[in-house]
């Protein structure tokens, strides 16, 4: 006959653990952050804040060129339009 091999050991899946687990899980502190740039002790929510607020400065800083743009435009035809109003 064949000889199966062993089954691995099962590990223990009582409330008990499972609760001890996601209790210990959930008190370790955030690792702190490295003086150097070692990815490994940085601090992915506040890079994730950061890169997300420097995209919103530089979408903020095109809507305000075409703001501006759109502004001078308008304030040339309203000095083209006075012109020609006056001329008549």
């Amino acid at each position: 006959m064949l000889d199966l091999p062993e089954f691995p050991a099962i590990k223990d899946a009582t409330t008990s653990t499972l609760r001890l687990e996601n209790a210990v899980a959930s008190r370790l502190p955030s690792m702190p952050g490295g003086a150097t740039n070692d990815l490994g002790f940085t601090n992915y929510r506040q890079l994730e804040a950061e890169q997300l607020a420097n995209e919103m400065r530089s979408a903020y800083a095109i809507s305000r060129q075409y703001d501006r743009r759109s502004r001078a435009i308008a304030r040339a035809k309203n000095r083209r339009a006075q012109r020609a109003a006056e001329r008549r």
